[in-house]
């Protein structure tokens, strides 16, 4: 995990932890397809990514320890499981997270490395703000790939 912890007008960037495993577990089981949450344990398949890979999430200063909104960086420099809770859409926190994880990637892979990002089809706000981010689309199965070339702003 990375030692960062910036702030951003009352809210803190920081690694996700093993103890915010069961705050993130039911949007985790809703974002992969699970309609129905109850009964359905991700915990410990939450407990595995944070542990094995560096993610990070955003807090409030009121509750610094329950994530408002996450990211992972998966393997060959891809991100994944973005999330931002209601509440707290539309500030920027997604871009936040978007950033950070790709500079940690470039820091990680090299400034070469091709990125990409999973988005489902009807999560416009997800996809806009990749677009914005300078990715490119690329249709795979039911959701949509999203690239990023090094040296796009």
């Amino acid at each position: 995990s990375s030692g960062i912890n910036a702030e951003y007008g009352g809210y803190n960037l920081g690694p996700l932890l093993e103890d915010h495993a069961e705050a993130i577990a039911p949007q985790w089981a809703l974002d992969i397809g699970f309609t129905d949450v109850k009964g359905v344990n991700l915990v410990p398949n939450v407990v595995a990514n944070i542990t094995e890979r560096p993610c990070f999430g955003i807090f409030t200063e009121s509750d610094p320890n329950t994530p408002i909104a996450w990211l992972c960086i998966y393997s060959a420099g891809s991100i994944g499981m973005l999330h931002v809770k209601e509440g707290h859409r539309g500030k920027g926190l997604g871009r936040i997270l978007v950033r950070h994880c790709l500079k940690v990637i470039q820091d990680t892979h090299g400034m070469e490395c091709r990125s990409h990002a999973c988005c489902q089809k009807f999560n416009a706000a997800s996809r806009n703000l990749l677009f914005s981010e300078g990715w490119e689309l690329q249709p795979v199965n039911y959701k949509k790939l999203y690239f990023r070339t090094p040296g796009q702003s």
